[in-house]
């Protein structure tokens, strides 16, 4: 009985263990800096059209659903820019950290590089949407930057080009790490102490 005890608490300890290693961080996929850039340049290009069209109010009264719409392209332009810039600038400021951190875990798919080529590029089909003309040339210059930089994120996750991992530490599954010490009694994430 003692020896079956033993067994089950060793399956536990292995279990925590993976469970909190899997808990500790998360893979955000991120490719060269030019990439980055360009997918950067390419949000606050959006980001700016997006303004640009909610400035004009009596559009805003003629046509309410647009101006909600171009509020969604401009939050989806500020999250583009924030799963391009640098891990350790969104760490520093608080609101951003936690706002990356339930999109980390409600919409995984910006964590690789083919999910955000996607993004881009449906981001690129909205501007689309409202080009019925050249004349609507700033809308097509923000879907064609964010198209190409779909396209690029879209060829990286295919490893047509270079792309690399880039450690995000997430501050709501990092308070998991105690709760699992305190449970198997191991100092797991090498901090000194059990549960602190």
């Amino acid at each position: 009985m003692l020896e079956s005890a033993k067994v089950g608490l060793s399956g536990a300890h292995a279990g925590a263990s993976s469970a909190a290693k899997e808990l500790a961080s998360i893979d955000i996929e991120q490719g060269p800096a030019l990439l980055r850039f360009l997918a950067i340049f390419a949000a606050l290009g959006s980001f700016g059209c997006a303004a640009w069209r909610l400035f004009n109010i009596f559009s805003a009264f003629v046509h309410p659903v647009m101006s909600i719409l171009y509020i969604y392209i401009a939050f989806f332009a500020l999250t583009t820019i924030l799963f391009e810039a640098k891990h350790e600038w969104i760490e520093k400021v608080g609101v951003l950290d936690k706002y990356q951190n339930m999109l980390v875990e409600r919409c995984n798919f910006l964590t690789v590089m083919g999910g955000r080529g996607l993004f881009y590029f449906f981001q690129a089909t909205l501007w689309l949407t409202f080009a019925n003309s050249f004349a609507e040339i700033i809308e097509i210059v923000a879907a064609s930057a964010l198209a190409f930089v779909g396209i690029l994120h879209l060829f990286a996750h295919w490893e047509i080009m270079p792309s690399h991992l880039a450690k995000k530490f997430v501050e709501a599954k990092n308070r998991a790490v105690p709760e699992i010490e305190k449970l198997v009694n191991k100092d797991l994430n090498k901090d000194g102490k059990i549960g602190a």
